[in-house]
This record gives C-alpha cells, sequence and structure tokens, in this order.
C-alpha cells in the first residue's frame, strides 16, 4: 500500500455528532450532514474512533465486545422502518420522552439516558419486524436471513454469547456454568434453541447497523469523502471472540506495555493477547476475516498499538514484572512484517505507531508503504521540533489525538521556550505573535504548519479546526466527560452558523494553499 494521495481531513467520533431527531448521541444519519460542511472545507477523509459492539453501559470505544460488527447504539431511529411502525417517538411514555429531550439539549453525551432510551426503542421496533415481517417471512425477513447466512461464525458466536450474557446477568463468560464456558456442543445447540428469539434480535441488529453503515458509504462517496476507521488492537476479556476461541486469544496472562521514560513499571492493560504461534499455524484464519471484515467497511483503518504486531509485552505469574513475546528481536522483525503484510492486503492501513517504538518498528512499515503518525507537538530532537515539511510523504501527520490536550491547551500551557522553539521550525509562524495566549494568528498558523506538512496524510481534530479546548478522552480517568463529547451545532446548522461556516471558508483557503 501506499497512500491514498496528498489530502487532509478530520477526527471526529460518530457519538460527538448532533442531529435534531438524534437520541442524546451522533448516529449514521447524522454523518451526511457532515460531509456537505467538509465538501465545503475540502476536507476529504473523516476518521472516526472504533464503531464495533461495547461492553453494555460502558462508554469507551475501546471496551470492545467484539473485533466484528458494529454498535447498534449508532443505529438511526428515524431511519428504521419499523421503529416508524411501532409508533416513533410518540410511543415513548411521557417520562422517557422527558429523558429524551434531556438527552438531545444535554451538551455533553448522557449515557445514563441514552442507554436505556435506545434499548426500549430497539426493543419494540424488533417486535414490530417479529410480527410484521418474521413471522409472515416477508421480503425484508428474507432479505435478514440471506445476509445472516452470509455472516458465518461470528456473528451466530457473538448473537449467542450476548444473549446468554443477558440471561447470566451479565456476568462474565467464565463464570457461566462449565458447559457453557467450554462451549460443549450440545449445551451450545440447547441454549441456541431456548434464546432463538434473542439471538435472532441481536443479529437483526448488526443486519440493521450495516445497512445503515452501507447507506453512509454511499453518502461518503458522493462527497467524495474517505472513511478512516480505528481498529483495536485486542478486544476485552468478556467478548463474543475469546469466548469463541480461547486458543488465540489468551486469558494466561495479561497484555500491556514495558517500563520507559514515562513509567518506571510499564502498563499492565489487563487485556488478552493474541497467540500468533497457534494463529500461524492455520495461516491466521481468524486475523484474516477480522481484517477483511473491518475493510468492507472502511476505504482506510487505523490500526492500533501497530508495535503489538511485532512484539508483545505480558504479565503472568511466572513472570509478574512482564517479558515479551516472542523474546528477540529477529522474531519480531519477522512476525511483524508478516502480520503487516496481512493486515494491508488490497485495504488502506494507518499504522498508529507512537509511543516507545523500537527503530526497526518504523523501518519495516516504511518498507511496506504504509503511513505511520506524525504528532507535531511529539516529532522533537531535545528542544528541537522537527520541520514538518521533512515529514515522510508517507505518513500521516496531525496536531493531536482523541487522548491528547487540544492544540489551543496545548499552546497555552507551554513555556515560552517551547514556543520559541515551535517557531523556530514551524515557519507559519514566523511574524506571529508568540504570546501564551492562542490568538487566532496562532491558530491559523498550527492548521497551516499541519496541513503545509509533507506528509500525504493531514489529519485535524475537530476542536483544533475550531480552536476549542475540549477533551474526548483524559487517559487514567475514570470522569463521566470521557467519550462524552459533542459538536455544538445540529450538522444540518454547520454551514449556517457563523463560527463553523467560517471554520469551513478558513479550512478549505489552507487546504488549498497547501495543495491537498
Amino acid at each position: 500500500m501506499s497512500t491514498p494521495g496528498r489530502l487532509s481531513g478530520l477526527l471526529l467520533p460518530l457519538f460527538s455528532l448532533r442531529s435534531q431527531t438524534d437520541f442524546g448521541i451522533g448516529d449514521f444519519g447524522a454523518l451526511e450532514g457532515l460531509f456537505t460542511w467538509m465538501k465545503a472545507a475540502r476536507q476529504r477523509m473523516l476518521m472516526v474512533l472504533p464503531l464495533l459492539p461495547t461492553a453494555p453501559g460502558d462508554p469507551s470505544p475501546y471496551a470492545t465486545r467484539s473485533a466484528f460488527g458494529l454498535n447498534p447504539l449508532f443505529i438511526d431511529l428515524q431511519r428504521l422502518p419499523e421503529f416508524t411502525a411501532a409508533g416513533g417517538e410518540a410511543a415513548l411514555s411521557d417520562a422517557q420522552r422527558a429523558q429524551l429531550a434531556e438527552a438531545r439539549s444535554a451538551p455533553r453525551v448522557r449515557y445514563d439516558l441514552v442507554f436505556p432510551l435506545k434499548d426500549t426503542a430497539f426493543a419494540r421496533a424488533f417486535d414490530v419486524f417479529e410480527a410484521q415481517h418474521w413471522a409472515p417471512q416477508s421480503e425484508r425477513a428474507k432479505a435478514f436471513r440471506q445476509w445472516r447466512d452470509t455472516q458465518g461464525e461470528w456473528l451466530e458466536s457473538y448473537a449467542l454469547f450476548t444473549a446468554i450474557s443477558e440471561q447470566e446477568d451479565r456476568r462474565p463468560w467464565w463464570e457461566w456454568p462449565e458447559p457453557l464456558r467450554t462451549r460443549q456442543p450440545e449445551a451450545l445447540a440447547q441454549k441456541s434453541r431456548e434464546l432463538e428469539r434473542r439471538v435472532r434480535y441481536h443479529a437483526w441488529l448488526q443486519w440493521v447497523a450495516e445497512q445503515q453503515w452501507n447507506e453512509v458509504r454511499t453518502q461518503a462517496r458522493a462527497k467524495d469523502v474517505l472513511l478512516c476507521g480505528d481498529e483495536p488492537f485486542i478486544i476485552g476479556q468478556d467478548s463474543a471472540d475469546v469466548w469463541a476461541h480461547p486458543d488465540i486469544l489468551r486469558r494466561d496472562a495479561r497484555l500491556g506495555v514495558p517500563p520507559d521514560d514515562f513509567s518506571a513499571t510499564g502498563q499492565d492493560w489487563g487485556l488478552p493477547y493474541f497467540d500468533l504461534a497457534a494463529m500461524e499455524k492455520d495461516d491466521f484464519a481468524w486475523l484474516k476475516t477480522r481484517a477483511k471484515k473491518a475493510a468492507s467497511y472502511y476505504d482506510l483503518r487505523r490500526v492500533d498499538h501497530a508495535v503489538g504486531y511485532f512484539r508483545q509485552w505480558i504479565r503472568d505469574a511466572q513472570t509478574p514484572t512482564g517479558r515479551f513475546i516472542p523474546p528477540d528481536e529477529e522474531s519480531h522483525r519477522r512476525l511483524g512484517e508478516k502480520t503487516f503484510r496481512l493486515l494491508s492486503e488490497g485495504a488502506g492501513i494507518v499504522a498508529e505507531d507512537l509511543g516507545v517504538i523500537p527503530h526497526f518498528v518504523r523501518h519495516i512499515l516504511a518498507e511496506l508503504q504504509l503511513p505511520g503518525y506524525r504528532v507535531m507537538r511529539w516529532e522533537r530532537d531535545d528542544n528541537h521540533y522537527r520541520d514538518p515539511r521533512q515529514f515522510p510523504a508517507v505518513s500521516l501527520v496531525t496536531t493531536g489525538t482523541h487522548d491528547t490536550d487540544t492544540v489551543a491547551e496545548w499552546w497555552e500551557g507551554a513555556g515560552d521556550h517551547e514556543r520559541q522553539a515551535a517557531a523556530r521550525s514551524w515557519p507559519e509562524l514566523n511574524g506571529v505573535a508568540l504570546t501564551r495566549e492562542f490568538t487566532p494568528d496562532v491558530h491559523r498558523a498550527m492548521l497551516a504548519s499541519a496541513l503545509n506538512a509533507n506528509s500525504d496524510l493531514c489529519v485535524l481534530p475537530w476542536q483544533d479546526v475550531l480552536g476549542t479546548r475540549d477533551r474526548i478522552n483524559l487517559p487514567g480517568s475514570m470522569s463521566d466527560s470521557n467519550w462524552a463529547y459533542r459538536i455544538e451545532q445540529n450538522v444540518s446548522d454547520l454551514l449556517t452558523d457563523s463560527r463553523t461556516r467560517e471554520a469551513a471558508e478558513r479550512l478549505a483557503w489552507l487546504t488549498a494553499s497547501a495543495r491537498r
């Protein structure tokens, strides 16, 4: 792979969108309005956070319950025929309509309201589907059945896992009765019959979500926008895949990262790890299936924790402080090259290579023509920032990520010496007053510095485009504000609201000047 050319785009989580008819959280139906704004702003790519199914009640898009599929939370209820047939919003109780109004007007996502409201709406819509379509086997029911038959093992495992989890009061699967925990065929067959309707419900939600996402892809193509997904490296322990594939998704040790300059003990993520040696025995069949499904959703995808495909740092009873698997650099190189050739086959890849990364990782990614990250504030040698105009063409430049503070916060929190150092390396700051205040001139220069970089790909967080100070996530914290950021305007108003209209005009001019 190389890159799709010299272009720029946005980083904006789907949950952050706002529309007149949403249920207090961004949904698939809101994206068309954003694409219209992006077209006016000359932005050609939208990078989203993971859209995979997540753990019940957990707002984090990285708390994944499946390595396949889409999160039903993002289904646009107004575009779901069965919701309309069930009475739509009018069928909600007075209390629920009051909660919906509160969720829609809230400045941030109110997950405490959103989760139960959408669950209720989905349940009523499915009742209509069962009565009006499944029972008489209408054309719509047949379309669902045909789609389900094409999905294979991932969907059946996910739907059954989710239904059993509900029946087991959401206890983790390793606490289920032994026949279910160990997936004994007779026990699974009996449970599939017992929970047939509920299994069908979860498969139906995936069908609806994929139908709507396919519409989104059509809308994006019409506006010349590429969709870039975010593929987590691993999934949660209490997930359908770890339950279904314990031989390759192992729980006998915990994934993390080794000690470095930022942490003397490293990090213990408490996640399962890939047994890549076991995967290799069947030519990485599961990994190939996941990659193929993800590639069907996106034009490009950001592969999180790219170094993990070269080596994993795990902790267990024998090595509580941790060790690498495989243990030697030669194996790291061989494994990383092989897996990234596999992941990028017929698909666009952006490798998230941030943090403490061995030099050989970036070298191999460069040989494979896979773009890695260049976060401008982190690209430095001691007190000297690197010139973005010297970044490799096959790379992605950005002013920040979903885990960083915004560029406005960074600028105002930096020392005078850091601002001076940035001005020496980023020529767009020449002639700009280098005060602590994040002025409009500083803002414009920062955007121009990223857009003028030599990197083929430039991705700008929405907050940095606007110059606001709203965080998406504060790593290491459990705040209710994490994963809850919402844009202020309805997507339909982005080109009429003066602030976002002017932002589009400014960004379009800067993008054209940068020949993107």
